[in-house]
């Protein structure tokens, strides 16, 4: 794959391009924090096949150079690729409980979750399933530490944007007090720690 810096103004848009609603804010964010690992795929004219998005994303961005690769298609195989690019990436599915356990080593490393592309009302919804497939009494699942563990890390995406300094101050407070080796699990020192008090 022969991978070529060009300028952004050289790289033309096709504009008949059936794909609508692009997510371009997620994206300029994803090249903002992760850099440009895709290159944008193009014809022999220099007009897009494959990378529409990333390109609004990078002039959105300001950038003046964006990796491209020029793929030796003919016109109606590029219409073609063009299609089936999208298309194929429709069938794509997620492992809900997969993904919910990637999320939270995220967590664990104090990542923002937002730059997965998720927003906080996704990360909400995709959170909220893992209860929806719960068969187990309620007793047991309020006394599962597994459990519990996950919703105190959905205690970290959702709190007020206003309350984070004095959040993090709090918590950071606790986890060096007692010796423990990220937020989350901190969070969840404190959640016990009520729960006793409440027992009395």
């Amino acid at each position: 794959m022969n991978i070529i810096q060009t300028e952004i103004e050289k790289v033309i848009p096709y504009q008949n391009n059936p794909r609508k609603n692009q997510s371009v804010e997620k994206v300029a964010r994803s090249i903002q924090d992760f850099g440009f690992q895709q290159p944008i795929v193009v014809d022999k004219d220099m007009v897009v096949i494959v990378g529409h998005t990333r390109l609004l994303g990078a002039k959105k961005l300001g950038m003046k150079v964006v990796p491209v690769v020029q793929a030796d298609l003919s016109d109606e195989k590029a219409k073609a690729y063009r299609i089936a690019d999208n298309r194929v990436n429709e069938d794509s599915g997620w492992d809900n409980k997969l993904l919910q356990d990637e999320l939270n080593k995220l967590l664990d490393f104090d990542i923002d979750l937002n730059i997965t592309g998720f927003t906080n009302d996704e990360l909400d919804s995709l959170f909220s399933k893992e209860e929806i497939d719960f068969i187990e009494p309620a007793e047991e699942i309020i006394n599962d530490d597994n459990h519990l563990l996950n919703d105190v890390k959905m205690i970290q995406l959702f709190y007020e944007p206003k309350h984070e300094v004095k959040f993090r101050e709090i918590i950071e407070k606790v986890r060096l007090e007692n010796n423990i080796n990220n937020i989350s699990d901190a969070v969840l020192h404190c959640v016990l720690n009520e729960e006793k008090k409440l027992k009395g």
